[in-house]
């Protein structure tokens, strides 16, 4: 078990990322970046929400000073499930998270990831309610 706290570097190579994740409190700084994700917003969203008050949130976000803050694609999504515990970003065991890509098969859909198993799907952007971790 990773024992990871704020002002910290942790390294991690045992994953092939070869990546810095450094605390800054609302976010982590990925160093260097995973694809485009740079930061991480560390904590969740307050609560659950549709897919296009997820959209809306992310538009509005302010963390550290940035305000490019956005969804994540389903990709960077699952990279961000795989570092979880790594990076040090707030535990989710029960929660899944929208990202913003469409769903292949139904485009009144998005895809999403359950953070509880790293189970993904898609649900309909308006009826369904999930959390939201944003990137930039």
């Amino acid at each position: 078990m990773v024992k990871y706290s704020r002002n910290t570097v942790y390294t991690d190579n045992s994953s092939g990322l070869s990546s810095n994740f450094i605390d800054r409190g609302s976010y982590i700084e990925v160093n260097p970046p995973i694809g485009t994700i740079r930061m991480i917003q560390k904590g969740i969203s307050e609560f659950s929400m549709n897919w296009y008050d997820a959209m809306e949130y992310a538009k509005n976000l302010k963390l550290g000073g940035f305000t490019d803050w956005r969804l994540p694609t389903i990709g960077e999504l699952k990279e961000i499930y795989k570092i979880r515990e790594i990076c040090g970003i707030e535990k989710s065991d029960d929660s899944w998270f929208w990202s913003s890509s469409s769903s292949p098969e139904n485009p009144a859909s998005a895809l999403y990831i359950g953070f509880f198993k790293g189970m993904n799907g898609c649900y309909d952007r308006s009826g369904s309610f999930g959390c939201v971790r944003c990137v930039r």
